[in-house]
């Protein structure tokens, strides 16, 4: 392996990773998370109604949606009940807006120039009966030091698990590393709601989610951070009806097994 952060106490550092992956888990399966999403539509200008959710459903070609509420449908928006008609937007890039329906929580997304219209409710069937995801045993070794390369980029287009439905980010640049004498590089992204940053990346090991995991990023200097792949946590759309995740980078599809962090969904690692 590369150059690693040994963690001086072996039996912290694996109740550190357990208590870690409980908190992946009870965000997972709160009674909005990942495991909650019951439908996932796209709108278009064509006024569409869906199961079980008010109104009449648009979107024109600036991202802006529009609502036709019909007599005794309401939405409520931020603790408002909406009657009549709703405008959401514009959404551009990757920006959502949501509002509710009872015990309905309906998120209106921008993904690829296009706008997801995902239900989620706490008593989805993928909620209730998850039995789980396991873990590789945590290792010191899976903890990568990489050179950073300050590369920014304001537009780094991926593509999605969705076909033609490419999404955008910015980047700040390049993680450099060797594992087992492989030169290695990793486009990295921002955190989501956070200040360090995150990889989007894959493997080759057939024990891990083949499309897409994500491993945080710290960075530790102004040409370095650290790579932890023991927290690499598998993208929602590794579940049913998870919805619009990115792919990594070209460059992001390591040549090799990285059996660290979340496994395939209902498999177990080897221990």
């Amino acid at each position: 392996m590369s150059d690693i952060a040994v963690p001086s106490d072996p039996t912290a550092f694996a109740r550190e990773h357990a208590r870690w992956h409980e908190q992946v888990e009870e965000h997972r399966t709160a009674p909005y998370g990942p495991l909650s999403v019951t439908s996932l539509d796209w709108l278009d200008a064509t006024g569409r109604r869906f199961p079980g959710i008010p109104g009449t459903w648009t979107t024109d070609a600036d991202g802006v949606v529009t609502v036709d509420l019909a007599d005794g449908e309401s939405l409520v928006q931020d603790g408002e009940t909406i009657t009549g008609t709703l405008r959401l937007g514009p959404l551009r890039g990757i920006e959502s807006s949501r509002v509710e329906a009872g015990d309905l929580r309906i998120e209106v997304a921008a993904r690829g120039g296009s706008i997801a219209l995902r239900v989620r409710d706490p008593r989805s069937p993928d909620r209730v009966a998850y039995q789980g995801t396991d873990v590789f045993p945590p290792d010191p070794a899976w903890i990568i030091k990489a050179r950073f390369v300050s590369k920014e980029q304001a537009d780094v287009q991926v593509d999605s698990i969705i076909p033609d439905k490419p999404q955008h980010y910015g980047s700040p640049g390049i993680a450099e590393f060797e594992i087992d004498g492989h030169a290695l590089r990793l486009v990295l992204f921002p955190a989501e709601g956070g200040e360090d940053l995150r990889a989007i990346f894959a493997d080759t090991s057939e024990r891990t989610f083949t499309a897409a995991r994500t491993a945080p990023v710290t960075r530790t200097g102004p040409d370095s951070v650290v790579i932890d792949f023991n927290r690499s946590t598998n993208p929602p759309c590794a579940y049913p009806l998870g919805g619009t995740c990115p792919l990594p980078p070209s460059g992001n599809r390591l040549p090799l097994p990285i059996e660290a962090g979340e496994v395939v969904p209902g498999t177990l690692p080897e221990r």
